[in-house]
């Protein structure tokens, strides 16, 4: 499973490169399912909703697939092939959440006006855990779209993902030192709203996950019995690329990043769908010449 880390050794990678260009399908393969889950979790942090995310991911994957044979070695790979990821990502349509969600003070008054009169007992809140901590991932996640695109994906990669910038502000054609101001600008932004509306953060706000939780599942928007927005998760981000939640303690800002890196690491089929339309595609097949 790939993880993007300092550690990452690209060896694997580009003789994978190689194996694909010389009509490998099994490398072909593998070279994709290595990357995808993680261009799609971005992608879903991106724009939130998990329909327009593995559209994205689909989209990107297949400029990837057909820009391969232009790789040429000279440089690192990984930082080729995300270059070409956050490029597309940063130019691509805007999703529908992205039409609703566009600033905080449009969020914060949704947060001011909703299901603030609602309340569970302790009892509820021990039964309805997994909803609402599925609640309070979404707002985490709508928290997330009231930044610009280029600042949310510097958020991603340098806060919530834990690159350095000297690693991701190549991916973004940046100096590390623009990154590094890029992303406290925008941490700045979004810690200063948290601190304002979330009770998580400051327990003066009004705002709590459980009586969001009790108004969505009134509403019908959440399953009381069986379900919750989205499926449990087998993994959080921390956990994937190494975040501890104690090592997030000793840190000033732990008690908010905690909150996104807490969020579930998704598993997706995307890559396994669009792996298989990529192996049957009569234009890949005669590019790379598929055996």
């Amino acid at each position: 499973m790939f993880v993007y880390s300092e550690q990452y050794d690209e060896t694997e990678d580009r003789r994978l490169v190689r194996e694909a260009c010389d009509g490998s399908k099994e490398a072909f393969e593998r070279l994709i399912r290595s990357h995808q889950r993680f261009i799609y979790n971005i992608a879903l942090r991106l724009v939130r909703d998990a329909n327009d995310a593995a559209d994205l991911t689909q989209e990107v994957l297949i400029k990837i697939v057909t820009k391969l044979n232009q790789y040429e070695q000279k440089s690192s790979f990984r930082t080729w092939l995300y270059r070409i990821v956050m490029n597309h990502f940063l130019s691509s349509r805007r999703s529908k959440m992205e039409k609703e969600i566009y600033s905080f003070e449009q969020l914060g008054a949704v947060i001011d006006e909703l299901h603030n009169d609602e309340d569970m007992t302790k009892e509820e809140q021990a039964v309805y855990s997994r909803q609402i901590i599925d609640v309070r991932n979404k707002c985490m996640a709508s928290t997330l779209l009231c930044l610009d695109r280029q600042q949310r994906i510097v958020v991603l990669l340098g806060s919530v993902f834990g690159l350095k910038s000297t690693v991701a502000a190549p991916l973004l054609g940046i100096s590390p030192e623009n990154f590094r101001k890029q992303l406290s600008r925008a941490r700045e932004d979004l810690f200063q709203f948290m601190d304002n509306k979330c009770g998580l953060i400051n327990p003066s706000n009004p705002c709590r996950c459980y009586k969001k939780t009790k108004g969505f599942i009134k509403e019908g928007k959440v399953d009381a019995s069986t379900g919750t927005f989205t499926p449990e998760a087998r993994e959080t981000i921390g956990a994937v690329v190494g975040i501890k939640n104690h090592q997030l303690d000793m840190l000033m800002e732990g008690r908010y990043l905690r909150l996104f890196t807490e969020q579930p690491y998704e598993e997706t089929d995307t890559g396994d769908r669009l792996i298989e339309l990529l192996l049957l595609d009569k234009d890949i097949q005669h590019l790379f010449e598929l055996n």
